[in-house]
């Protein structure tokens, strides 16, 4: 399990707000805030807060980044280019589906620097974009990856929750693309690897169900 630890810049009243929740208790559970096992710091910028020409800089590094705004069209207009381990949050923000997002932003992160993780008895490669069993290899859209790796150790999410994860938070985004990229999914895996229940629903969450 990762040891999460949050650089907040730029917004001395966001960190002592997650200070008064405890937020590093509900985020790293069981863990002592001097264990640096599996420590992955993940940086907090407020993007209206800090010259673009210094945000830039900090969205080249390699590391996970949380970039949180208050326009609607400041990613779009400011020409960002994100990494598939930066994530762009549109204020406000609820508590625990940040806690949600910051997993997932780890775990993407984990997974594209060491290139492979296994799922049951799919192997998932970042650098081929691609899903295998056994002897059978198929690739994968960008967006099925993401979408992958967003149930991928955090089972139980819904479709509103993943169209914000997975899509950049597009508010306006149209609510077929969802259900378009899951059906395709859905259709591929079975085709080639004659699984049904690889993404299942329940109660209006989504599960990744793999042997």
């Amino acid at each position: 399990m990762n040891n999460i630890h949050l650089t907040i810049l730029k917004s001395s009243t966001f960190s002592n707000v997650l200070n008064e929740l405890e937020f590093n208790n509900i985020l790293n559970p069981m863990r002592k805030l001097n264990d640096d096992s599996k420590k992955i710091s993940v940086k907090i910028l407020f993007a209206e807060s800090i010259k673009m020409t210094e945000l830039k800089k900090y969205l080249l590094e390699n590391e996970p980044i949380i970039v949180l705004f208050n326009r609607k069209d400041y990613i779009k207009k400011n020409n960002l280019n994100l990494l598939n381990f930066h994530v762009c949050l549109e204020l406000p923000i609820e508590i625990l589906s940040f806690k949600e997002i910051l997993n997932i932003l780890v775990t993407k992160y984990n997974f594209f620097k060491k290139s492979k993780i296994v799922i049951g008895d799919y192997e998932i490669d970042s650098n081929e974009r691609s899903i295998s069993k056994q002897k059978f290899k198929v690739k994968l859209t960008e967006k099925e990856l993401e979408l992958i790796l967003a149930l991928y150790d955090n089972n139980g999410l819904s479709k509103l929750f993943l169209l914000k994860s997975v899509w950049k938070h597009s508010l306006n985004l149209e609510t077929h693309a969802f259900e378009t990229h899951l059906y395709r999914l859905r259709k591929k895996i079975y085709k080639y690897f004659k699984d049904k229940n690889f993404i299942i629903e329940k109660n209006s969450l989504y599960y990744l169900k793999v042997n």
